[in-house]
């Protein structure tokens, strides 16, 4: 008789985990596109029968022709394109900015405690400050332009960073430390090797959430004080109670966040593939 420890294991038992990854993207692709389609065709029946007025509420119809009108006759003087890239530099120059300063000092202060006594009561106090608290005097002492915008944007997205990459740092195992240390190595080659990859996944978390944060203070901005831009199209479009390009723009602004998100995530998948194996 072949024992319990001997018998041979079935193939059917074999783990595959690419086969199970490739079963549930075609499944969760489908999801995504079926909820989609569930919620157009539900504005849509909305609009047909009318339940909310037409001039409030345009059908997905009317959107699309207000798309194709300003694709080929432009809107106010400016293009579709201009006003995406209008957005797009605004919310790109100030969120590089506060990320190329946040990150440095969200490190040094995790791991120095003087500076973190120093600057982590500015920070905090910071942080729960609604963005457009800032804008009025931004305007006062910067003028409506694009600096105004991009200082707000920083504003927006630097206290996030700064707390994110700091809460990184305090994160990283003091046993890991103790370990390199025992093997000689030094301070600098802690820090790059030790503390700077164990943090990068919390130091990541902290730019998905600022960027998100600085997405939707770039179209406040702009409803503000602009002259193009997609938030300028939706304020510009209330005037005119053009109710089909200010669901257009909020279309477009939706897209395009889904978009970097996805872009942040996919190099989160590439540059950390260590996350989740410490």
């Amino acid at each position: 008789m072949v024992s319990q420890a001997e018998a041979p294991v079935a193939p059917a038992a074999v783990s595959r985990p690419w086969r199970a990854l490739r079963l549930r993207l075609p499944a969760n692709l489908l999801l995504s596109t079926l909820s989609v389609a569930v919620m157009v065709g539900g504005w849509w029946l909305i609009a047909a029968l009318r339940i909310v007025r037409p001039d409030l509420l345009p059908s997905p119809a009317d959107v699309w022709a207000a798309l194709i009108e300003i694709l080929t006759q432009g809107y106010r003087g400016t293009t579709l394109w201009e006003n995406i890239a209008a957005t797009l530099s605004r919310l790109l120059g100030g969120f590089g900015a506060a990320t190329a300063i946040g990150v440095p000092l969200g490190l040094w202060m995790g791991s120095n405690r003087a500076v973190n006594a120093a600057v982590d009561w500015i920070i905090q106090s910071m942080r729960p400050l609604p963005p457009l608290s800032y804008m009025i005097l931004l305007i006062l002492w910067l003028g409506t332009g694009d600096l105004s915008k991009g200082t707000l944007l920083f504003l927006t997205a630097f206290p996030i960073i700064v707390s994110a990459s700091a809460a990184g740092v305090r994160g990283v195992k003091r046993q890991r430390i103790q370990a390199a240390q025992a093997l000689g190595a030094s301070r600098r080659a802690v820090f790059l090797w030790v503390v700077l990859p164990s943090a990068a996944p919390m130091i990541m978390t902290g730019l998905q959430i600022a960027l998100a944060a600085a997405f939707s203070t770039v179209v406040a901005a702009e409803l503000l004080a602009a002259t193009d831009g997609l938030g300028w199209m939706v304020i510009s479009a209330s005037s005119f109670l053009r109710n089909d390009i200010i669901i257009l723009s909020i279309i477009i602004l939706g897209l395009l966040g889904v978009g970097l998100a996805a872009l942040l995530r996919s190099a989160d998948r590439l540059l950390i593939h260590w996350r989740g194996r410490e």
